[in-house]
């Protein structure tokens, strides 16, 4: 990193041995990495805008999402604090194995949860951790629950859904669609959208979402 740079680097990482490149330290850091990344989407923030807000490099931060480098304790708070969750919240998600055939199994009962009880929605994650380029989630969304009042973008890629149970309400650019029970749905992750739940029992649906940006080591934003 230049020293010009004006974010300063998190002083814990300067003790760790770099890795080879594109290999996680271990699954955990792997699921914590993931679980960042999707809380930092979720609230629609950038890597530069959680990396100053944390004091770190941006280049520290990408490297903690993408699971190919621990975040220190001290890091762990810090982006706890920042996201509005609980470390104990983060490190709970993340107690899951290497899982089965390097990682490109995941079975029943080992998948992490991303819990947003704030806006209404908790999000069961299918993608197995060898799986880089996609992501697979169940969203169960509570009466009212809603990504907010204002459209948001993710980046690149693509994004598909079906409604299992309950209805969705899904803003996409200035059109407005009621989705029921068995409707799917599609659109680029770059077109400006926002959803919630108008009915009175909990919605439930399956994200399918093309993760482009991480392929590139990611400087915007993705999920639902």
């Amino acid at each position: 990193m230049s020293r010009s740079s004006p974010v300063p680097r998190d002083a814990d990482a300067l003790s760790r041995p770099a890795l080879a490149a594109g290999r996680p330290e271990s699954a955990v850091d792997m699921w914590l990495g993931q679980q960042l990344r999707q809380l930092r989407k979720q609230h629609g923030r950038s890597l530069a805008d959680v990396a100053q807000a944390c004091a770190m490099s941006v280049g520290l931060l990408s490297q903690i999402e993408r699971g190919l480098s621990s975040a220190s304790v001290k890091t762990l708070h810090q982006l706890a604090r920042e996201f509005g969750v609980s470390v104990n919240a983060l490190l709970r998600n993340a107690e899951h194995t290497e899982g089965e055939d390097g990682g490109r199994v995941a079975r029943a009962g080992t998948h992490r949860y991303i819990d947003l009880r704030e806006k209404g929605i908790v999000k069961e994650m299918y993608t197995p951790p060898a799986c880089r380029s996609m992501d697979l989630c169940r969203a169960t969304i509570e009466p009212g629950g809603s990504t907010g009042n204002e459209l948001f973008v993710t980046g690149q890629g693509e994004q598909i859904g079906v409604v299992l149970k309950g209805t969705l309400e899904l803003w996409v650019g200035d059109r407005v669609v009621l989705l029921k029970e068995g409707d799917s749905f599609c659109y680029a992750s770059s077109t400006p959208r926002r959803w919630r739940n108008p009915g009175l029992q909990a919605t439930e649906v399956i994200w399918a979402i093309s993760n482009i940006n991480q392929a590139a080591g990611d400087v915007t934003q993705p999920p639902p």
